[in-house]
């Protein structure tokens, strides 16, 4: 959660050689992206992943660490600068950058209604939209957490929003089997790449 009563602290403390050290982070939204897009990658090997995602986030190489213990910091920084979600309509991630379920209200996992990675030109083209803010021009600068405070607070009328609403969409009572015949294509041509699709969830059942 973005609290504007105070300013972003970014720093990472850690003890090295048993002495306290404190690192800045970088915490700009195309370099937590980059975290997620190689935390993803099956090129790279599982035991570099944590280094390197402390070299995008810090800029400095942790060669003294082990495998566990940058796998340790990592995870903290995710969890203490990253994941964003508290509340119900918050937005949070897994350390793979897909947008989960709070844990906080439901075990089950909530259906993927997004991914920064995959829809970042619905993204650029609603940010453009609604903030007149060019995100390619605010790469290095526009922080993490207000990136996301900025997606949640789109309006409707911008793609992204749109996109978003027909990934969610269940028929209601009182739809006719041409529109929700409309928006079941609408979701086949917007479903994330990676999502399962199950045939049998073609058939809705028409609501009189």
């Amino acid at each position: 959660m973005l609290d504007i009563s105070r300013k972003l602290v970014d720093e990472l403390v850690l003890e090295i050689e048993g002495k306290e050290q404190t690192f800045p982070l970088l915490l700009s939204f195309d370099r937590v992206l980059k975290v997620f897009e190689l935390w993803k990658d099956d090129d790279i090997p599982k035991f570099m992943r944590p280094f390197l995602a402390l070299r995008i986030l810090t800029g400095v190489s942790f060669d003294c660490l082990s495998f566990e213990e940058a796998l340790e910091v990592v995870q903290a920084i995710f969890e203490e600068h990253i994941q964003t979600g508290e509340k119900e309509d918050d937005v949070e991630y897994d350390l793979a950058g897909n947008v989960i379920k709070s844990s906080t209200t439901s075990e089950t996992p909530q259906k993927r209604l997004y991914n920064v990675k995959h829809d970042g030109a619905y993204i650029f083209a609603s940010f453009m939209q609604a903030y007149r803010i060019d995100l390619i021009e605010e790469i290095g600068k526009l922080h993490w957490k207000k990136f996301n405070a900025l997606i949640v607070g789109l309006p409707e009328g911008t793609k992204f929003v749109e996109v978003v609403k027909i990934r969610s969409y269940e028929p209601q009572k009182g739809d006719s089997q041409e529109y929700i015949d409309k928006m079941r294509e609408l979701q086949k041509e917007y479903r994330l790449p990676d999502d399962d699709y199950d045939e049998e969830d073609d058939e809705y059942d028409y609501y009189e």
